[in-house]
């Protein structure tokens, strides 16, 4: 897959052509390690150690998942970009690293859409409007006419100031024009703790993060914020179908290199998540976290990255959202 290559990294890879053969044979002939820029725990783990020994199996060695973290994915994702371009450092990259990053911060040492070669797109979960349990509101229209009536009165909670869910949320409030208070949190699973202890009212949140505590009762799903129901909560409605279908948001993930990686071994890595998406067990692995697959071709995942670029940069502008 030939993402986010300019004409320039394209030359320097052309230059390299000669000795990728040899540089590339027998690979992988050792372990390599897959970098979550991402807490234990969370989304973006959970996701890669659900993806790890499926992918070890294909690949024929282990990968080992890699927690680096620190300023929000921005020290794992450069120790990733830094790393010899020889195909046993990948990046588990998520969408906070590809789109939400670049949108929000002003003084990145890197640009990932130059520096990293996306391998492919992993998986996807999309993102959930819940709220407390206690909240006297049954639907979304409740909840908007609610939170109409009481300007600045209810709050919505965040894994943290100018991430995935601070921005997905304030393109909630862009689309419906309600007035919610930001109490961000220091990451996803605190956050949920706030929504269950009645601290904040709102959580626009991964649905893996939640889906557990949306079947016990404890939190109730509003909307889901993608174009289609998920087969996790098949009874909640879309956005769309609620009227508002510029309300689109998830947290996904893609394997990543760095940018001058010989081709033959990114054909190799791709072959081996072609195999792991294929593999039923991987699937249902993926099913019990409550993520999905995607199903994205080179075009389609050069599209779908691009418009989210293109989104989180409007809506970051839009609500001031910027870290220095």
């Amino acid at each position: 897959m030939q993402t986010y290559l300019t004409r320039r990294h394209a030359l320097a890879l052309l230059g390299s052509a000669v000795s990728t053969a040899a540089f590339g044979a027998g690979y992988p002939d050792h372990p390599l390690k897959m970098i979550v820029a991402l807490a234990p725990g969370g989304p973006a783990d959970a996701a890669a150690r659900a993806f790890a020994p499926y992918f070890s199996e294909a690949l024929g060695q282990n990968a080992l998942v890699e927690n680096r973290t620190g300023a929000s994915s921005v020290i794992g994702t450069e120790a990733a970009i830094r790393a010899a371009p020889d195909g046993y450092t990948l990046l588990f990259g998520s969408s906070s690293t590809f789109a939400v990053n670049p949108a929000v911060m002003k003084n990145l040492r890197f640009d990932v859409h130059t520096q990293l070669k996306l391998i492919g797109l992993v998986s996807y979960t999309p993102h959930v409007l819940v709220v407390r349990s206690s909240l006297p509101v049954k639907n979304l229209a409740d909840l908007i006419a609610l939170a109409k009536q009481q300007p600045g009165k209810l709050s919505y909670a965040s894994s943290g100031t100018g991430g995935a869910i601070h921005l997905a949320t304030e393109l909630f409030k862009r689309e419906t024009g309600v007035d919610v208070v930001h109490v961000p949190y220091r990451g996803g699973g605190p956050a949920v703790l706030g929504l269950l202890s009645g601290d904040v009212d709102i959580f626009f949140s991964d649905l893996s993060t939640t889906i557990g505590n949306i079947r016990g009762g404890l939190l109730k799903a509003l909307a889901m914020a993608w174009p289609t129901r998920s087969p996790q909560l098949p009874e909640t409605p879309t956005f769309a179908e609620l009227g508002y279908p510029g309300v689109v948001s998830s947290s996904w993930f893609g394997l990543a290199a760095p940018v001058e990686t010989p081709a033959d071994i990114v054909a190799r890595v791709r072959e081996a998540m072609e195999k792991t998406f294929a593999n039923p067990a991987y699937q249902s692995a993926l099913k019990k976290l409550g993520n999905e697959q995607f199903t994205f071709d080179t075009a389609q995942s050069n599209a779908f990255i691009k418009a989210e670029v293109e989104k989180w940069a409007a809506v970051a502008k839009s609500a001031n959202i910027q870290i220095e």
